[in-house]
């Protein structure tokens, strides 16, 4: 097997090099400035800082059966804690994600993924399942603003989910146009901008905020005439209808908008 190692002149990577070696197995050593051979058996050297170089890992990859990816800040003590965390996270991405297209697994294909949801009308506690880079960063950022508030107690953090930004008129034309991508990919929600910055000032303002929260913030009735409980059967048939969508009720609960910041979808247009 062709194996690339990311990290491979770092402690564990210098000894797994050579254990890969005595197994068998041809090594790509992939380390993040330039490194002369080591004199490994069956072993190359290419160079890519996998954190910061995503085509160049692409392309340190290429050709390899798999992937060891040990590429990281190893010791954060003395380090900026953003230096850390921006590394590692990146370098784990781009990792996976080219890892992902080479072998045309993931990477590229997340957005061609069929969603899956448990049930519907979906409300904060629903389990998430990103399936591209955009829903992928923002459950890393909401895991990040629960980390947060317990590192600084003084700390109140409120992520707001917002989905389909637009005019009622703009977002049901945009999923006439594109119904697979964008209506049913977004469960033909949308949200007037007003009714955002509403929210937006909301959350700054109330007294109710302790800590984090998680708050759906869009309209409660779809872009379309057909009713939601229909719509939910045709697309997501394993999806438990836990609510009335008899009509065209909105596939996401606000009853924590409006209980939390006092926030209601007064926009109809």
């Amino acid at each position: 097997m062709k194996i690339a190692i990311t990290g491979a002149r770092g402690s564990v990577g210098r000894t797994l090099v050579k254990l890969c070696s005595e197994a068998g197995h041809h090594t790509v050593q992939i380390n993040r400035t330039h490194t002369e051979h080591d004199g490994t058996p069956n072993s190359e050297m290419r160079t890519a800082d996998v954190a910061k170089d995503y085509e160049g890992a692409l392309e340190a990859f290429r050709g390899c059966d798999a992937l060891i990816h040990l590429a990281a800040i190893p010791d954060p003590v003395g380090k900026p804690n953003w230096h850390v965390h921006s590394n590692n996270v990146n370098s784990a991405f781009n990792g996976f994600h080219a890892a992902g297209e080479l072998v045309n697994a993931i990477g590229l294909v997340f957005s061609n993924k069929p969603l899956h949801f448990d049930y519907f009308p979906i409300d904060e506690d629903t389990p998430q399942r990103p399936t591209d880079a955009y829903a992928l960063a923002k459950a890393e950022a909401e895991y990040q603003a629960k980390c947060f508030v317990d590192w600084f107690p003084q700390l109140s953090i409120v992520c707001l989910r917002i989905h389909e930004v637009a005019p009622l008129k703009e977002a049901r034309k945009r999923h006439k146009e594109k119904w697979h991508d964008s209506g049913v990919r977004q469960l033909w929600g949308w949200v007037n901008p007003r009714a955002v910055a509403r929210a937006c000032l909301l959350a700054v303002e109330s007294d109710n905020i302790t800590g984090f929260e998680i708050i759906n913030i869009i309209s409660p009735t779809t872009t379309q005439e057909t009713p939601s409980e229909e719509l939910a059967k045709r697309y997501f048939p394993n999806a438990q209808i836990r609510g009335d969508m008899s009509k065209n009720q909105g596939f996401w609960t606000t009853d924590k908008a409006a209980r939390l910041l006092g926030w209601m979808h007064d926009e109809t247009e």
